[in-house]
């Protein structure tokens, strides 16, 4: 498992509870922009009990390989988180898929550095976790996200109906994928 590793202008990290504090910093900077787009959040998502207990959760996903978090910074700012990106949902096996999540502090848009990462983790959940497919699932209205899709060569396969809860309402979402070129 490859728990940390740098792109040429990013630092990816799998962070421990101890981060807490920082990780409920980054959610409180972006909750506007994300609840736009993400599940309904429960009650106390926004305490720091939250954000201890899901992240030592994360982890232990992490160990058993059923998921991955990676949590983005700059290489000239390590200790600031400005988004992560994720896999869940990893099967192996003849069902060898996992899906992709992501976000970016709203400060930071525009620079590439949500394709640098998503580049790179990629490249770790094809190759460290031999992975076969990648799934995405983002409303239509997620211009932003749907154009990095595309930058990432996923392609768009469909419309799942009502597949998603997001501000207490079951909304379409597309859903793209993306093919392992490694043999």
């Amino acid at each position: 498992m490859s728990f940390e590793f740098t792109t040429k202008r990013l630092l990816l990290k799998v962070e421990t509870n101890e981060k807490a504090m920082e990780v409920l910093d980054f959610y409180n900077r972006n909750q506007t922009l994300f609840e736009q787009y993400e599940p309904t959040r429960p009650a106390n998502f926004y305490t720091d009990a939250y954000q201890k207990n899901a992240l030592v959760c994360e982890y232990n996903e992490i160990i058993k390989g059923k998921s991955l978090r990676y949590f983005i910074y700059l290489q000239s700012n390590p200790k600031h988180i400005i988004g992560s990106v994720n896999f869940t949902n990893i099967m192996h096996g003849p069902f060898s898929r996992a899906s992709i999540g992501y976000k970016l502090d709203s400060e930071y848009h525009g620079n590439g550095y949500a394709l640098e990462a998503c580049h790179e983790a990629i490249d770790v959940i094809f190759k460290k976790y031999d992975i076969h497919r990648i799934e995405a699932r983002v409303l239509p209205s997620n211009l932003p996200s749907i154009k990095l899709l595309k930058k990432l060569n996923f392609q768009f396969e469909g419309i799942e109906y009502q597949s998603v809860e997001v501000n207490g309402v079951f909304q379409d979402h597309y859903r793209f994928g993306l093919i392992s070129t490694i043999q």
